[in-house]
C-alpha cells in the first residue's frame, strides 16, 4: 500500500513539473496569441497587440531566453514596449500586414543587428529603437509611402528618426531638406562628426545624448536655427548650449555670456575638461549636464545662480565657485546638485586674472 501511495505521489509531482523547453503561451490581443518555444517568440492572429508598459509584456520574464521574434501575417500593431529589453534578441521578422510599431517597442534590444520595416507601416512611436547598440541598419521597404531609409538611417518625411547605434561610419551628413531631428536620434552611435544642413529647424535636446565618440558638430552656413562654433552645438541665437561633444579634447571651456540655458546632458561623458567657466546668467541648467565628466573638477559661475536646476547636474568631484554678491547665490539650496562643494571666489585678483585670460 505504501509503495502504491509513493508511486502516485511521484507521478503527481512529475506531472506538475513542466518539461524542459516546454512551450509557454497566452493572449496578447483580442485576436492575438503569443508563444515562446525553443528561444522563439511567435505572435500570431489578427489585429493589434494589447498595450504594455515597460516590463509588463507577458513574455518579459522569459526575455533572456528569447533569441528570435516572429510576428505572423495578420498582426497589425505592436504595443508600446512590446519587446522591451529582450537583450538576447538577434533577429526579428515583421509581417506585410503590420501598420503600427509602438514607442520603445524594441527598447534595449542590444543584440539586434538589423530590422526590416514592411511597406504597410504608417506609424513608429518615439524611441522605438533606443538602446539597440548592435543595430547597423533599419531597412524600409521601397513601397512604404511614410518612411524611408538613407543607407540604413530611418526617416519619416522631413524628420530623422533613428541613426543606428552600430552603423560603422564615423561621419554623417543629414539629408538636405530634413527639418527635424527627433529625440535620441543619434544615441549610442559611433559617429565622430555630424553635419547639419541649413534646412534643419528643430533638434530635440536629447538627440545627441550618449554619443560617446562624437568630436565635432558642423552646421551649414545659412542655418538660422543652429550654430556650432568650434564644433559645439548651440541654438542659432547662441542662447542654448545643446551638445559639447564627448570627444572634444580641450582641458577648459568658457560658455559665452549670452547663453541662458544648458541642455540636459550637454557636457556628459567628456573625459578631457578640467575647468568650465560660465560667463553669463543662466536661466536653466539641465539634468545630468556634467554627468561622467571624469576629469572635471572646477566650474566657475561669473553671473547669477541658475534660476532652475535639473536633477544631479554635477558630479561629487566637482567644486562650484561663485562670485559673492551675485543674485541667487546667498542661501542657495544645492542639496540636489550632486557636487563636492560650493565656494565663493574670495580673491579678486585671481578673478581679474581669470577674466583677463578669458578675453585673450
Amino acid at each position: 500500500m505504501k509503495k502504491t501511495i509513493c508511486l502516485i505521489l511521484c507521478l503527481c509531482f512529475l506531472l506538475a513539473v513542466p518539461a524542459w523547453g516546454a512551450e509557454e503561451t497566452g493572449l496578447c490581443g483580442d485576436g492575438l496569441m503569443w508563444t515562446v518555444a525553443d528561444g522563439v517568440l511567435t505572435v500570431s492572429g489578427y489585429g493589434d497587440m494589447y498595450w504594455y508598459d515597460m516590463g509588463s509584456a507577458p513574455w518579459y520574464s522569459l526575455r533572456e531566453s528569447i533569441r528570435s521574434v516572429t510576428v505572423e501575417e495578420g498582426v497589425t500593431g505592436l504595443s508600446y514596449c512590446a519587446f522591451f529589453y529582450l537583450t538576447e534578441l538577434t533577429e526579428v521578422s515583421l509581417p506585410a500586414t503590420l501598420q503600427r510599431i509602438g514607442g520603445m517597442a524594441f527598447y534595449g534590444c542590444r543584440s539586434l543587428p538589423e530590422v526590416d520595416i514592411p511597406a504597410a507601416v504608417r506609424s513608429i512611436g518615439e524611441s522605438a529603437f533606443y538602446g539597440c547598440r548592435s543595430l547597423t541598419a533599419i531597412h524600409v521597404a521601397p513601397e512604404n509611402g511614410t518612411f524611408r531609409d538613407d543607407g540604413g538611417v530611418l526617416y519619416e518625411g522631413t524628420s530623422l528618426l533613428c541613426y543606428p547605434g552600430a552603423k560603422p561610419e564615423v561621419s554623417y551628413e543629414i539629408q538636405a531638406g530634413t527639418e527635424k531631428v527627433e529625440s535620441c536620434a543619434f544615441s549610442y552611435s559611433l559617429l565622430q562628426t555630424l553635419w547639419i544642413p541649413a534646412s534643419v529647424r528643430s533638434i530635440d535636446l536629447t538627440a545627441l545624448t550618449d554619443c560617446y565618440y562624437l568630436a565635432s558638430v558642423e552646421v551649414e552656413w545659412g542655418n538660422w536655427y543652429y550654430a556650432a562654433p568650434d564644433g559645439v552645438l548651440y541654438t542659432g541665437d547662441m542662447g542654448t548650449l545643446i551638445c559639447y561633444p564627448a570627444q572634444k579634447q580641450l582641458s577648459s571651456y568658457r560658455v559665452p555670456s549670452g547663453v541662458r540655458d544648458i541642455a540636459i546632458r550637454a557636457f556628459a561623458c567628456n573625459e578631457y575638461l578640467r575647468r568650465v567657466d560660465i560667463l553669463g546668467d543662466l536661466g536653466s541648467l539641465g539634468s545630468l549636464a556634467f554627468l561622467n565628466c571624469t576629469a572635471l573638477r572646477r566650474i566657475y559661475f561669473h553671473g547669477s545662480a541658475p534660476e532652475t536646476v535639473g536633477f544631479n547636474p554635477f558630479t561629487p568631484e566637482i567644486t562650484v565657485y561663485f562670485i559673492e554678491g551675485k543674485e541667487g547665490w546667498s542661501g542657495a539650496d544645492v542639496s540636489d546638485w550632486n557636487l563636492k562643494q560650493l565656494l565663493p571666489w574670495t580673491d579678486n585678483r585671481s578673478l581679474l586674472a581669470c577674466r583677463g585670460r578669458l578675453t585673450q
